[in-house]
């Protein structure tokens, strides 16, 4: 009897658990290739959720974005196995991603607690430290190169602290020591072009900037700077070149103008020069119409409607199509003159400029309702006379 009762448990029981393990490679197939919200969906299927199917759902939720529900799933795992090591590692990380920053150095004190050798764990411990204003974080950083001197993370992270602080001679030996074991990390070949730059050494700043350029990396601030340093050096067309890659990033940037302009007059190409000088100029010239609307705005508040016109009128000398400088005008010159046609007439002028521009239309409305207040008033003023 024992044996039957036996061969119905096992025939129940092993299609089910077939049918779990069908599912769970299902729903990793489907992770594998992105589709993340059907995997989730099978992983949530089985009947009874393990720490390491947690685990996956955690992963996926968190690839789809929703690092709320990633959290929580994280939490879940490491409720069922404490042990879970990656569970707890991706969590911490988490945290940390979520600006969770103390609760994120908990889980990392603990993990390195158990796993004092583990490079990545002070590295991470580190990256909280810094969010959390501690000014020992740099010491992590130490502590992972110790354990893996090759670390570029960790490496990078220590060289900019000693960059932030002034400690170039530190700064070079930890990016020349990472670039030794990975000469095409961007990120240390930028930090090692501009500690050779704030140190003024033009000419090792010059061919680190070269590298990041041939490695394939540009920026507006790279050929800035190498521009600069080409000015240095005294290779003038080499500069003329650099800073004009400057302006296809920014064609405003004044200083490049101003380079260029400065470079053609050193090769005597004075037409050029002028151009490029005279865009400088331009560009270089703060714009104060904000400025001034803003203060007109204050005393209009103040009701000092003189000053309040003053400068409005500024605002408009430097930027004739500002629109709501030009209707403020109108409401502080409707406020301060007695004389009614006088008021209507800038009005009038607010809408002669600006009646067909769709941005306007509220102050269009307000102002062709004050005209015709205005004019009724002048009406009933000709006939009391």
């Amino acid at each position: 009897m024992l044996k039957v009762v036996s061969f119905l448990i096992i025939v129940f029981i092993m299609p089910r658990v077939g049918a779990q393990t069908s599912t769970l490679a299902m729903a990793d197939s489907l992770y594998a290739v992105g589709d993340y919200q059907k995997a989730i969906h099978l992983y949530e299927k089985q009947d009874s959720l393990s720490a390491s199917v947690y685990q996956k759902i955690a992963s996926a939720e968190q690839a789809r974005g929703d690092l709320n529900k990633a959290l929580i799933a994280y939490e879940k795992s490491i409720q069922q196995n404490p042990k879970l090591v990656v569970a707890k590692a991706n969590y911490g990380k988490l945290l940390r991603l979520t600006y969770q920053y103390k609760k994120a150095d908990s889980v990392y004190t603990e993990l390195i607690q158990q796993y004092p050798q583990n490079p990545d764990f002070q590295y991470q411990l580190g990256l909280i430290k810094e969010k959390l204003k501690n000014p020992r974080a740099y010491q992590f950083f130490e502590k992972a190169i110790q354990q893996d001197a090759t670390h570029q993370n960790a490496l990078y992270e220590l060289a900019s602290y000693h960059y932030q602080n002034k400690a170039f001679k530190e700064t070079e030996n930890l990016t020349q020591k990472a670039l030794t074991s990975a000469p095409k990390n961007i990120k240390m070949q930028l930090l090692s072009a501009l500690n050779a730059y704030s140190q003024r050494d033009y000419s090792s700043a010059l061919k680190r900037y070269q590298k990041v350029i041939q490695l394939g990396y540009t920026s507006e601030s790279v050929w800035k700077k190498l521009g600069m340093c080409y000015y240095q050096e005294a290779f003038i067309t080499k500069a003329i070149e650099a800073y004009q890659h400057v302006l296809k990033f920014n064609a405003e940037n004044a200083s490049a103008h101003l380079y260029i302009g400065k470079l053609y007059l050193h090769k005597e190409k004075l037409e050029d020069a002028e151009r490029y000088l005279l865009m400088a100029l331009l560009l270089s010239k703060p714009k104060l119409d904000e400025n001034y609307q803003s203060l007109g705005l204050a005393y209009k508040g103040k009701q000092e409607y003189k000053k309040t016109m003053h400068y409005f009128k500024l605002a408009l000398e430097e930027d004739p199509k500002k629109m709501r400088s030009q209707f403020e005008l109108a409401v502080a010159a409707d406020n301060y003159y007695a004389d009614l046609q006088t008021r209507l007439n800038y009005y009038a002028l607010f809408l002669n400029k600006f009646e067909e521009e769709p941005k306007a239309s509220i102050f269009i409305k307000l102002s062709k309702r004050r005209i015709s207040d205005l004019k009724k008033e002048i009406h009933l003023s000709k006939k009391a006379d």
